[in-house]
């Protein structure tokens, strides 16, 4: 991974890992239930099974609450041995393709959402929608859907293992210095541009707030969503950032910049303190990995709902997922089905919900998973997720138009170039992209 958004997407798993460190450090260990053994559990006079589950590692906290959290599938399931592989994260995708190649693939495997479709064309994952339908699994229970980043030609290529997003970030300390109440619900861009006006202040070097990261598809995409724009087409096949909606929404953010003087440019803090965590900015659009950090940092803060846009009444916020997959080469594929179902199941979900935001409805609105976020009220964000949630456009060639498109937008951002040049220019880098996939890959 050697571009600059995908060093932003390591990063952001990476980030997901210091959470259970520093969360957990505060509050009181949670209970992981044990999986049903009704259904599950291998025949106890059949011959022991050995399952192999690969992963990158995120850490020896990470490592250590998923080897914790399968435990619970180990006691239930006594007949499956689960074998975890924690791995380099780098040239983790070419190792899994090699040892596809060689049929020494391991049974399961995390995934991400630019390796999933390649895979599934190859024949290289399993299709876990026969299995759902015969065991019965209730889709509907998740408030997060897979479809849009695990399906590929109607079926489905992964089971949850967590999500992750916008998040936005309010220090309450400056909000009572500046004689304001935390944003209500229903707030709009013109209030959230009246707060940054009024946070900002240019001789003690505070800036009202900061989007990072804000090139699409991150947090700028929902800007863009809430002008009635978009990135991409439906299909995925196409550009849109110069629809006049999209590039509307690109430049309420410039002129946050420019025009205003509220925001600092992404180009100038390159390398610098983090300005959230230093106290210089009020109100910050970042990511859920970051509130360990936030955590920590020693002032008084909360999260607030996404604006919405003041004439479409639109709000969106930006949204992902990793997920476990099943190898097509497995020999055991029934026995790594009942893994996956409990990972991706409220076990699994209750189990890794310090490092990430569970997909299922009833896990993510249990008092365990409140008490983890407070006295901050992280219901604020998941129930964003729920309504407004939206994903990272997700394609077999992210890192490639995810970086073109981050080129191109950051002149924006830099004053070298108008909203209107730097879409053109996207467009046709993206446009260039797409051309040259290969006919498996179409949706």
């Amino acid at each position: 991974m050697d571009t600059y958004l995908s060093k932003i997407r390591v990063w952001a798993v990476w980030m997901l890992s210091l959470l259970s460190i520093l969360i957990l450090g505060a509050c009181a260990s949670i209970a992981v239930p044990a999986a049903s053994t009704e259904g599950d559990a291998v025949s106890s006079a059949e011959e022991t099974v050995e399952i192999r589950l690969a992963s990158y590692g995120l850490g020896d906290a990470w490592n250590a609450n998923l080897e914790k959290t399968i435990d619970s599938f180990r006691e239930a399931n006594p007949d499956i041995k689960v074998t975890v592989e924690f791995r380099p994260i780098d040239a983790y995708w070419d190792k899994l393709q090699t040892e596809f190649a060689a049929g020494t693939a391991p049974d399961v495997t995390i995934n991400q959402m630019d390796w999933v479709i390649p895979g599934a064309a190859r024949g290289m994952f399993v299709d876990l929608m026969p299995f759902i339908e015969a065991d019965q699994v209730d889709l509907d229970a998740y408030f997060y859907d897979m479809k849009p980043e695990w399906g590929w030609q109607g079926g489905l290529y992964g089971g949850l293992l967590y999500a992750g997003g916008q998040a936005l970030y309010v220090n309450k300390d400056l909000l009572t210095a500046a004689g304001l109440e935390m944003p209500s619900a229903d707030w709009t861009w013109d209030d959230l541009l009246e707060y940054a006006i009024a946070l900002t202040n240019a001789d003690a070097s505070q800036w009202g707030l900061y989007i990072s990261p804000v090139n699409p598809p991150y947090w700028g995409a929902s800007f863009i969503h809430g002008a009635g724009g978009t990135v991409l087409s439906d299909d995925k096949t196409s550009c849109t950032l110069t629809s006049s909606e999209a590039q509307a929404g690109l430049q309420f953010i410039s002129d946050l910049i420019f025009v205003h003087e509220v925001m600092p440019s992404p180009v100038t803090l390159a390398g610098q303190e983090d300005p959230f965590l230093s106290g210089k900015v009020a109100m910050l659009f970042g990511g859920t990995w970051q509130e360990a950090q936030i955590r920590e940092a020693g002032f008084d803060w909360d999260f607030a709902h996404m604006p919405a846009h003041p004439q479409t009444g639109e709000r969106s916020v930006q949204m992902g997922s990793n997920a476990w997959s099943v190898l097509s080469t497995s020999e055991h594929q029934d026995e790594a089905w009942l893994l996956v179902k409990f990972l991706m199941g409220e076990g699994g979900q209750t189990g890794m919900m310090t490092n990430g935001v569970p997909g299922l409805t009833a896990v993510v609105e249990s008092e365990a998973y409140l008490a983890l976020h407070q006295p901050q009220d992280i219901s604020v964000v998941t129930s964003d997720f729920a309504n407004y949630g939206h994903d990272y456009y997700p394609t077999p060639d992210t890192g490639e138009w995810w970086n073109a498109v981050g080129q191109e937008l950051s002149a924006i951002w830099s004053g070298e170039a108008t909203v209107e040049e730097a879409t053109e220019r996207a467009c046709v880098a993206v446009d260039e992209i797409f051309s040259r996939r290969p006919a498996e890959w179409n949706q």
